[in-house]
């Protein structure tokens, strides 16, 4: 099947060239897309691109090239979801071409990009990049993936259990009695108290409204392996007070704490330690040497939790992203962040 002609073009060296989904070509584009990695490296992540595609887990059906002369000239790689999301790498280009033709090049994928994640059924576009990627950064701002705040990433090590403990998801001996979630009995109450902790966030504020809490769980699904005894609710006195949704990463026995949150209504009753108090509890119980997080440059009351509670800091990161902003319901207005 050739490649989908798309509606962006640009003229070099004189001639007309078209951006076009990479289609059967999509190996190629993923060695230019991935070109500043070692041949080994690049290698394996292509693979695993390809396999995660062919397992179902994400999709690679709008990565863009510029082509000529059967040559692919430049290439931005676009990983889709199921549930909306879009990963946006920034745009990469053959070496040799004249500055003019480079930059033509890269402005063309970056106008189509904008307009796959703009389509029905897509709710952000992310690009996450290394602090050191200034130019990148700069380019994906100018062409419509602002810059939206930086994430700094921390980590944990959990001492094994006692040879005594049942080491399961299950154990009811946490810091805090929670519950797991479960699709029939409370589900629903997942869904509200996460829209709940979103009030007054200092975590990436301007998703605030974007997403409702049935569609901000079905995108926590996809962060590693889920089950649903590692997702917990916590009540107070009967009253939902927080979550928290645990995911693991195999082949490596580490967890990711991918959400966390507590009602306004909670905060500032020690209820947040708490929370992850117990989580580190559950995690030591299965066995797992290591908790992950990613929390906002910008939350400092999470940063100083985080560190009261032995998380330290490993690597920073920026994001861009370019949301579609809801009105009211599940409509979404096509604007991005400023």
């Amino acid at each position: 099947m050739p490649p989908q002609l798309l509606s962006a073009s640009v003229t070099i060296v004189s001639k007309m060239v078209e951006i076009t989904r990479a289609g059967t070509s999509i190996r190629d584009a993923l060695q230019l897309q991935l070109q500043s990695f070692s041949t080994s490296d690049r290698s394996a992540r292509i693979e695993q691109f390809l396999d995660s595609q062919r397992r179902q887990i994400v999709s690679l059906r709008d990565c863009l090239i510029c082509r000529k002369n059967n040559q692919i000239m430049g290439v931005l790689l676009l990983v889709s979801q199921s549930d909306g999301t879009v990963y946006v790498w920034p745009a990469e280009t053959r070496g040799g071409l004249h500055p003019d033709d480079d930059a033509a090049i890269r402005r063309a994928l970056y106008q189509e990009a904008t307009r796959v994640v703009d389509s029905p059924g897509i709710w952000i576009g992310q690009s996450l990049l290394e602090t050191e990627q200034d130019a990148q950064s700069r380019e994906l701002s100018e062409y419509g993936f602002p810059r939206l705040t930086d994430l700094v990433f921390m980590n944990r090590s959990i001492e094994p259990a006692s040879e005594n403990v049942v080491m399961n998801d299950t154990t009811g001996d946490l810091f805090w009695p929670s519950e797991p979630f479960d699709e029939a009995t409370n589900a629903a109450d997942f869904a509200k108290l996460v829209e709940k902790t979103y009030e007054s966030t200092c975590d990436c504020p301007e998703l605030n409204g974007t997403r409702d809490g049935w569609e901000s769980l079905e995108s926590h699904r996809h962060a590693g392996v889920y089950r649903a005894e590692r997702w917990r609710l916590f009540r107070h006195e009967g009253r939902p007070a927080g979550l928290l949704l645990l995911t693991e990463h195999p082949p490596e026995a580490v967890w990711e704490v991918v959400y966390f949150g507590v009602a306004p209504e909670f905060r500032g009753l020690g209820f947040g330690k708490r929370i992850l108090e117990a989580g580190i509890k559950l995690a030591r119980n299965c066995g797992v040497s290591e908790i992950v997080l990613a929390v906002d440059i910008r939350n400092l009351p999470a940063m100083r939790l985080y560190e009261q509670l032995d998380f330290e800091q490993v690597d920073r990161r920026i994001v861009h992203a370019r949301l579609q902003k809801k009105r009211s319901g599940t409509s979404r207005t096509d604007s991005t962040l400023t």
